[in-house]
């Protein structure tokens, strides 16, 4: 009887044991649970960002290399071989200045022959002058026959044509023996030289290459959804070697058919009064802007959230900086940037993180970084 009032007692003991300490771990639960629910009333600190509208403009780079707006191949007019090539890829040239040469010698036989085949027709037009006009007094006295006095006429008409064929041949042989040295119409820089000493070349057949001074322009590759826009764009021009230094430009000429292999259209952007440091061959940055007009807000993806499945940014309403959710207008993004384009005011303070965490009407204050 003794050991069962014992077992009763042990047992008894046991479940009073359990039942507080239940007890205890349901009040530390509810302690942790109220510590960490927020005091009501409680200034939330958060980021935010000033409300600053500008001009929303759109803007596209591409790349792009410094060409000249006139850039010939020029060869000679006559064949031959090619005796000296007088300028070197680089050579600034004058209007006159000599380019290159040919051997002269087969030039000067030809004018020979044709100056001593001048001298024999004028020998023959004066022979048939003299006959004509022996006939002629023969006609006047009716000693001979009319068909006799036409004879001697045409004779003299076609030895007078033959002087004037032959002479004009001569001309062409004096202009040839010109053409033997290459000679620089305008002012310009050599791009190309295809011709060397030795060489023996054809008529027209290209010596060098020459970029005429003066007007220069920025070649880019425009791809085909966006060259129908490029003629309504601000365009401006920015060399990679000077960054920062931003040079207008205009369209100039856009190509009518795309590239076969790059499937791009050539553009060629005119420079409007470049600086010196602007050098051919270049590579530059041309800049397509489209102002769109309407003002945007420039603000970071997290100030974004969501009211009735539409965009929407907490807003700081005054005096008393309680939170407003505001729904917004997004016309782009850009980046990690949003481009707001209604329902913001400049000046108005927007929050910049956070977003998912806050409540309509709830205090808040600026977080300010603290001093280092």
């Amino acid at each position: 009887m003794a050991q069962f009032r014992e077992r009763r007692f042990a047992s008894t003991f046991m479940a009073t044991a359990a039942m507080l300490t239940v007890a205890g771990l349901l009040t530390g639960c509810n302690e942790t649970h109220s510590a960490s629910t927020p005091a009501e009333g409680e200034v939330r600190p958060v980021r935010v960002a000033t409300v600053a509208l500008e001009p929303l403009v759109d803007s596209v780079r591409y790349p792009a290399v410094i060409r000249p707006r006139v850039e010939a191949d020029v060869g000679f007019r006559v064949g031959g071989k090619v005796t000296a090539r007088l300028v070197e890829v680089g050579t600034r040239i004058e209007p006159g200045m000599p380019l290159a040469r040919l051997d002269p010698t087969d030039l000067h036989l030809q004018i020979r022959a044709a100056q001593a085949q001048l001298a024999s027709a004028q020998a023959d037009a004066a022979n048939a002058r003299s006959d004509f006009q022996r006939y002629a007094s023969l006609r006047n006295g009716e000693w001979t026959t009319r068909q006799e006095y036409d004879r001697r006429k045409t004779t003299l008409d076609k030895a007078d044509s033959k002087v004037r064929e032959v002479e004009a041949q001569l001309r062409v042989l004096n202009n040839s023996a010109q053409y033997a040295t290459l000679v620089a119409d305008e002012a310009g820089i050599v791009t190309a030289t295809l011709v060397e000493p030795g060489q023996v070349v054809a008529s027209g057949q290209t010596a060098l290459r020459i970029a005429r001074l003066g007007a220069l322009e920025a070649v880019a590759n425009i791809p085909e959804q966006q060259v129908g826009a490029l003629p309504r764009q601000k365009l401006a021009v920015e060399l990679w070697s000077h960054p920062g230094q931003s040079i207008a430009g205009s369209l100039r000429e856009v190509s009518p058919s795309a590239d076969a292999s790059t499937r791009t259209f050539q553009a060629k952007i005119a420079l409007a009064d470049p600086p010196p440091t602007v050098q051919l061959g270049m590579t530059a940055t041309v800049t397509a802007a489209a102002d769109h007009g309407a003002p945007v807000a420039r603000l970071p993806l997290s100030a974004l959230t969501q009211r009735e499945q539409k965009p929407a940014v907490w807003v700081l309403a005054a005096p008393d900086d309680r939170l407003e959710l505001r729904p917004v207008t997004v016309a782009a993004y850009a980046g990690d940037l949003a481009l707001i384009g209604g329902g913001l005011k400049d000046g108005e303070r927007v929050v910049t993180a956070g977003v998912h965490k806050l409540d309509s009407g709830q205090k808040v204050r600026v977080w300010t970084e603290p001093a280092r």
